[in-house]
């Protein structure tokens, strides 16, 4: 790379209307002057059978956290590469193209969404006790104390 910055998918912009997009654990420990540049770096897509991230360009790994069926199912996906085969899991290079081939079987964690009239419910649920902006205080009413 000799000192020029590759560039990744960012997960958030391409994946995060659909899936849960979280920080790598490292993200909080990142140095303030670098987290903006580095952020899609350290984004995830958290799965049922462990992780999507970025790999570099168009390339994403799907980082599985173990052994067995899920990471072979991935291995024999035709356009998929083993970057790294352990006891403890498998990363699996795959380009951005196959990603719903690959989600398939390592299950991303989807976003939750509300429907307008989940969210209206909500939002009258919440009227009761949602902070008023007024001259009268709350107080005065429950004590029968005047303020002034």
């Amino acid at each position: 790379m000799n000192g020029e910055k590759m560039d990744c998918v960012n997960l958030k912009e391409r994946f995060g209307n659909r899936f849960k997009i979280q920080h790598e654990e490292s993200y909080a420990a990142e140095r303030s002057e670098f987290r903006t540049a580095e952020e899609p770096w350290l984004q995830i897509i958290p799965c049922r059978h462990g992780h999507i991230c970025p790999w570099g360009g168009s390339t994403l790994a799907a980082c599985t956290d173990k052994a067995g069926g899920v990471a072979r199912r991935l291995k024999a996906l035709p356009f998929t590469t083993v970057a790294q085969d352990g006891d403890d899991g498998a990363n699996i290079l795959f380009d951005m193209e196959h990603f719903e081939a690959v989600a398939e079987i390592i299950l991303p964690r989807k976003r939750r969404r509300l429907s307008e009239a989940g969210r209206q419910r909500l939002a009258e649920a919440g009227s009761k006790t949602r902070f008023q902006h007024g001259a009268g205080s709350d107080s005065e009413a429950r004590t029968g104390v005047s303020m002034g």
